[in-house]
């Protein structure tokens, strides 16, 4: 018989940038636009990642290989798609 918790023993652990979705760089002082889980990026390994659809083109535009989920909202997919043709790999570190 499985046993239910109503409260979990500890607390959850924080995000990779506490308040900011997973996708978000350490180093990237943006905020987020809209929920933090619009979007899901894939790299060339295979490995998901959620994120803002902002975060999301950021980290898109200097992951080789990487494509959107194929599930994604198409909006949102054709906007990180967009946003991240027009940036720099780790834009954040050149000031954008």
């Amino acid at each position: 018989m499985e046993r239910r918790l109503d409260h979990a023993p500890n607390p959850p652990a924080a995000p990779p940038c506490a308040g900011r979705c997973p996708a978000a760089a350490a180093k990237d002082p943006t905020p987020c636009e809209g929920p933090a889980d619009a979007a899901t990026l894939v790299d060339r390994h295979g490995r998901e990642i959620a994120g803002c659809v902002h975060h999301c083109a950021r980290l898109l535009a200097g992951l080789e290989g990487a494509r959107v989920h194929p599930f994604v909202l198409p909006a949102h997919a054709l906007d990180i798609y967009s946003r991240a043709s027009e940036l720099p790999p780790f834009a954040w570190e050149v000031g954008r």
